[in-house]
Parts: structure tokens; sequence; C-alpha cells
């Protein structure tokens, strides 16, 4: 929300207290403000006061009634210090028209609206206010209220917000062309100053109840003003652009970026495969380009690390290819399976077109098995050296990765709305894992750090701090300040992702530096991990109390609305994922010391389908003002575009719904007469 800032929250959190009136001073400013508006409101009803002098009574009815809501107390069993916090906070619309109505005069008509970083959304709404209304804004200090939210409207959403006609609609089910770099346009949109919503939806399928499906009217094919319309069923939680945001300019640049979604064009090698650990061994790959032209790398296999050199390319095309081993690393199951490296066309405004591709290591008695790449196996069995023909493009402009938009033909009304507030910055510590592999999908761009950059205090200048699955995560988190500055960080108000072997070294870490500041173990408290390649089950206990929310007896969740959280948004019509191996691909939380806040996103399912929990495989929890979020599985991208888009769900999460222990919300009462 444009108006937050992180400044005001230890000013508040410090003076919040001391600005409140005593018990007795309220008493009597409230016999004072309820004398003043009885006798203005003897003006009689329906006769229309003079234009000053209704401004004047109008100013004064609304400054007492936000100095009646600011100042008194709310019900004894809450945890806020005013009416106007608890109003709000929870949710309590109807309370606040009954107590506008019981303290304004008959003649006296009102609305209210909600600032949410970039228009007002309606709250009570009692029609038009004549030339004479006038409005009054004031600052709110909401408990647990979220950045663009309403504190504990189950936790992420404005209720009530309507797109009009003409709004464009990204799918991100099924109906979506390229999920994955749909979040590279939605960033940005966002970084243009535009928001970008996110209708959110009960990921859930009919065995857990309340899922459905949206239908609205519009066109797949916006940019045409002569196109079709007709209904479209949407999950997954689409993004919506308002139209009321969108000019022609705007249009045309949204247009561009999703035909054309990717600026530097790149392609994976899933995994190259030996028979036997190549621990110890040098690989060199060398690439074949249709001109003929040649590059060749150099990876040497160290017990824990993999180490690339670049040899001189031969020119033409080949002068443009680059490998990017930032991501590249061991299978984390075994020594055999070589992960992660990135092919990137790095400056040709043309296809490279690769033709053939040469594995040469040392010593014969370690058997190539096949090369990944892009999902497709090429198999070639055979001793040093194998070649294997690819005639594998890394495409200029891949039609593939194109994003589908859609056009509203009809206004939308939504209950459960998110939206961005900008475009979250990046950072990926340490830098060997699998961070690359999204980059390669989305085109999204981050920032690797590195211990110095963390001891220095770098963190400050980025939103998410991602942690892939990785060997070196026990050695990179051995410098207490290293510790100390993450945990202080995410305390601060970042979000921390871990992946996969990640999980359990950073919950010990931060439990051995941070032990006496928090009543549970580490960032959320896991207690021991498992391996399993079981699909998964998004789900999360439903405020409807339905039969999800029973076997969640054991108060291991303490978010009600987990259903409709922008990470619980899926890919998948029922919410189903496929599973993954890895080192830990599911995980138990301490039941002795656990984040009572935590919110659990998926199980994975047992054999005969239904959830294996307490086993997890997707979680979150508040930390302070900032979030932990765990995903177990090692390196999503291998998977699907379905378990990608959990890593993708939490990047922009990190800009979407903040949460700080006290947030700032403005409203705008609007008063006239009858």
């Amino acid at each position: 929300m444009g108006m937050v800032r992180m400044n005001y929250f230890n000013n508040i959190a410090i003076n919040e207290k001391g600005q409140m009136m005593t018990i007795e001073a309220f008493l009597g400013a409230l016999l004072i403000i309820t004398a003043v508006l009885f006798v203005v409101s003897q003006a009689p009803s329906g006769v229309q006061q003079a234009d000053a002098q209704s401004k004047t009574q109008l100013m004064h009815y609304g400054e007492d009634t936000i100095d009646m809501l600011k100042n008194s107390p709310p019900p004894e069993y809450t945890d806020y210090d005013n009416n106007l916090q608890y109003y709000f906070s929870e949710k309590k619309f109807d309370d606040l028209n009954e107590f506008l109505n019981d303290t304004l005069p008959d003649n006296v008509v009102y609305n209210v609206e909600l600032y949410d970083g970039g228009r007002y959304l309606s709250i009570i709404r009692n029609g038009y206010p004549s030339a004479n209304g006038i409005s009054f804004n004031e600052i709110i200090i909401t408990k647990g209220a979220p950045a663009g939210g309403v504190g504990q409207l189950t936790g992420t959403y404005i209720t009530y917000k309507s797109f009009d006609n003409g709004s464009l609609i990204i799918p991100m089910d099924e109906q979506q062309n390229n999920n994955i770099t749909a979040y590279n346009v939605i960033m940005k949109i966002s970084d243009i100053g535009i928001p970008v919503y996110q209708l959110l939806m009960d990921p859930r399928d009919d065995d857990f109840t309340h899922w459905s499906i949206k239908h609205f009217n519009a066109t797949d094919d916006p940019w045409n003003d002569g196109s079709t319309y007709d209904y479209f069923d949407y999950a997954g939680g689409p993004y919506v652009i308002d139209v009321a945001d969108i000019d022609l300019t705007i249009q045309s640049k949204i247009m561009n970026w999703s035909e054309s979604p990717i600026d530097v064009p790149s392609s994976k090698i899933d995994a190259i495969e030996f028979n036997n650990s190549m621990v110890g061994r040098e690989v060199n790959i060398t690439f074949m380009l249709n001109d003929s032209s040649s590059k060749t790398f150099k990876l040497s296999l160290s017990s824990s690390n993999i180490e690339l050199s670049n040899y001189p390319d031969t020119g033409g095309d080949s002068a443009s290819l680059d490998i990017d081993n930032t991501s590249v690393a061991f299978d984390d199951l075994n020594n055999c399976k070589i992960i992660g490296l990135i092919m990137v066309n790095s400056n040709a405004s043309y296809d490279l077109n690769i033709t053939n591709i040469t594995i040469d290591w040392s010593g014969d008695d370690r058997l190539f098995s096949n090369i990944t790449i892009n999902g497709i196996i090429y198999p070639n069995i055979t001793s040093s050296p194998a070649s294997i023909e690819v005639h594998h493009a890394i495409k200029h402009h891949d039609p593939a990765d194109r994003v589908t938009v859609h056009k509203s033909g009809e206004q939308i009304h939504y209950n459960f709305t998110s939206w961005l507030t900008g475009s979250p910055r990046i950072a990926v510590y340490p830098k060997h894992g699998t961070m690359r592999n999204y980059f390669s999908d989305s085109g999204i761009s981050y920032t690797v750090l590195d211990s110095n950059n963390i001891v220095n205090g770098n963190l400050g200048n980025y939103d998410i701090l991602i942690v892939p699955h990785t060997e070196m995560i026990e050695d990179s988190l051995s410098d207490v300040i290293v510790v100390r500055n993450m945990i202080d960080w995410v305390s601060d108000g970042g979000v921390l992702l871990a992946e996969c072997a990640s999980i359990k070294e950073i919950d010990d870490r931060v439990e051995d530096v941070d032990q006496d500041n928090h009543t549970w173990h580490g960032f959320i408290g896991v207690q021991e991990y498992f391996n399993t390649s079981n699909t998964i089950q998004l789900v999360g206990r439903s405020p409807y109390g339905d039969t999800l929310g029973k076997y969640l007896t054991d108060n291991l969740t303490g978010n009600d609305g987990a259903c409709f959280h922008p990470l619980a948004q899926s890919y998948t019509e029922d919410g189903i994922l496929p599973g993954t191996d890895g080192t830990i691909s599911a995980f138990r939380l301490n039941i002795t010391g656990v984040n009572p806040k935590n919110s659990i996103m998926a199980v994975p399912q047992n054999e005969s389908g239904g959830v294996a929990f307490p086993k997890i495989t997707f979680i979150e929890a508040p930390f302070d003002k900032g979030t932990v979020i765990y995903l177990a599985g090692h390196d999503q991208s291998t998977f699907s575009q379905q378990r990608e888009r959990l890593i993708f769900n939490s990047i922009l999460y990190s800009t979407t719904a903040k949460v700080y222990s006290y947030g700032l919300l403005e409203i705008r009462i609007t008063m006239w007469y009858k």
C-alpha cells in the first residue's frame, strides 16, 4: 500500500498506548460530543441549511464521530485499543453502520470507503452525496493488518471488489499458455504502478467442499475490437487488471509483454545422468550449433560443489551462447545426476539452434545414460565421449512463452481479492542451488548474495530471500552473524522461502541463535522429515468449519483462512499437484514447540487418495512482522508448472500480503444532508 511507510510502525508501536485517552477523560469528552450532536441535530429534518453553515455542521459531525470511534473502548474480550480499530480489523462493518446510524442526526446521510492503496472501496453505501457533501479521511491503526489489506479478513483480502466491463484477466489454470511467464508480465505491470489483483479461490476438491470454479463472460482475443465473447471457467486464482487503471498506452504495453514476456531467452538442461557417482571427475560439454560453430564448458565435480569454466567459442552463433551455472548441482539423492545447467541466448536477435552435444569425461568407467533438456530425454548409453543429436533451439521469441490475456465482457464482482503492491525485489542465498532454473522458465531477475552481503546488511534491499536446495547450506549458516541478520530481517518484515534440504538446517540454526525470543522451535518448528513421491493436496482449515477442519484438531494451524491464501492458489482445478522426491519432500512439525500462527498449505496424499497429515509439504507462518515459507521437495522446475507455481506464488506474496504487527489503513467518511 503506497501510504505505508516502515518507519511508522516502530513509532506507532511505542507511542500508540501513550496517545490513548484515559477512561475518565474519554467519558467527559463523550458527554461533550453527545451534547454537541444533540444541539446541532435540532435543525429541522429535510430543511437544507445555508451552504457555509451546513458545511460547518457536517465538519463537526465528522470530526466528533471519528473522535468517538477512536476513543470508545472495544468489547472487553478483544485485544484492540478502540472501536475504530476493532470494526475494521474484525470486518464489523454492520456494527460500524449501526454506530454511525445511532450517532448521527436523522437528516444526515453517509458513505464509508476504504483506501486500498490505489482507490477507495465502498464499505457502507447510502447513495450519492449532494453538493454540500463533505468527506473526512482518517488513518486507522489496525492489528495484524497486511499491507494492502484489512487485518483478520482471513488474513489477506478485501471484500466486495468490483471490476468494470473491459478489465483484463490473466488466467492461471489450464487456459493459460504459460503460467510461469505470466508472473513476469504481472511483475512488469506492477513495476509501472498499475494495481494487479488476484481473485483468491478455495483450491480444494469436492472431498473438502466449498471448492468452485468461477464463470465470467470474456474474450480470449482482447486486442481485437471485433472479437467474440463467451463464458470461460476460471480456477487457480486468476489475476485481474481493472479497466479503470488502463489507458491505450498501458494496454499496448501489456499486449507487447504478453506476446514476448522474456527479455533474455534461455533453456534448461534438466539432468545429465551417469551410471556411477561423478564425484572427483571433470566433464567437458561441447555444444555444436547449426552454423558449425561450437562452444565448450568444463565442469569440475568435487564432493560438495560443481564449478564451471568457459573455453573460448569458435565465433558465429556460439559467441551468443552462454551457460549459467548458478544452479548446477548434483541431484540431492545421488551423485550420478548433474542438474541445473541453463543455456542462455545472451545477445542474439535470432534463434540459437543446437544440433549436437558432446559429453566427455575422464575415464570410461562412468557410462553415460541420458540427457534431459526441457523435459525431453535424449538417451545414449555409451562410454566417453558421448555424442547426442538434439536439434534444440533457444528461441528468440518462443510462442510457448506467450502469456494468455482475456478481456471481461461484464462487470466482475468478487469477495476475496488481494493485490500486488509492487514488484518484488528477489535475493537468493547461497549461490549454489536451483534458483536459476526458475529464472530460465520465467525470465525474472534476482540477485545472488553471499555471506558478506548478509553480514553487511544488504538484505534490507530485498523483499524476499530464497534459500534453495543446496548441500552448502550447513556451511553457509555456520556464521552466527549471518543467521542473526536473517532473523532480524524476517522479524522486521522480510519474507523467507526455504526449499528442500535447507528447511531443517535453517530451523535448527534459528533455534540455536534465537532460542530465548520465541516459544517455538526456529522459525516454524520442523521436527523431522521424510522422502515421498506422493502427490500433494493443497489444503488449509476453512472458515466454514467443513470436513477438512476435522483432521486439524490438534491446533497445529492458527489461520482459519488458509484455503483462501494467495500461496494456496493452484494451477489445477482440484488443488492436487505432482509429488517430488528430495532430501526433504515432506516434514512433520514439532508438537511441543510450533509457531502457533502457521497456515498449513499442502500435505502429501496417502495411497487411498486421502491426505497423509500430519506430514506436510508446504507451510507458511508469520514471524513478528515478516513471513517464513517452507516448501518441501527438490527443484520444483523439473516436475511441472503446477509445482513451480508454488515458488512464484511465494515470490509475489512478498509484496502482496506482508503482515505487520501494526498496519496503516485509510478510511473516508462522506456526509451530506438528505
